[in-house]
């Protein structure tokens, strides 16, 4: 996938009913960015954090927030990669754990 193909599935997912939405989507898929990567590999959570950093350039404080969703089955992984590799030196991140895929199973082992 790459950024054109996922501001298309984050359109496809939203409603716009009026002009005045369509305009707020529209100023919300310019601030989205998209960076690809596989969910077993320090790489690409350091390629990550790079991006991170590079958008957060100047400012006092970065404080990142991560929405998962994602199937069970790498949930934990993502996140030990997340805090290993992507963690902010000066502020703070938090995880909101979403729903899985449709289809899957929602069961979900947490661990710190």
């Amino acid at each position: 996938m790459d950024h054109d193909e996922y501001i298309r599935r984050v359109r496809s997912y939203i409603k716009t009913p009026t002009k005045d939405m369509e305009l707020q989507l529209e100023e919300f898929c310019s601030i989205c960015t998209y960076v690809p990567g596989q969910y077993d590999r320090d790489e690409s959570f350091l390629q990550l954090n790079q991006h991170l950093e590079d958008f957060e350039r100047g400012r006092k404080e970065a404080h990142r927030l991560f929405y998962m969703a994602l199937p069970p089955s790498v949930f934990t992984i993502v996140s030990q990669h997340l805090k290993k590799c992507c963690y902010p030196t000066r502020g703070i991140a938090r995880v909101i754990v979403g729903p899985p895929p449709p289809g899957l199973l929602a069961q979900t082992v947490l661990t710190s």
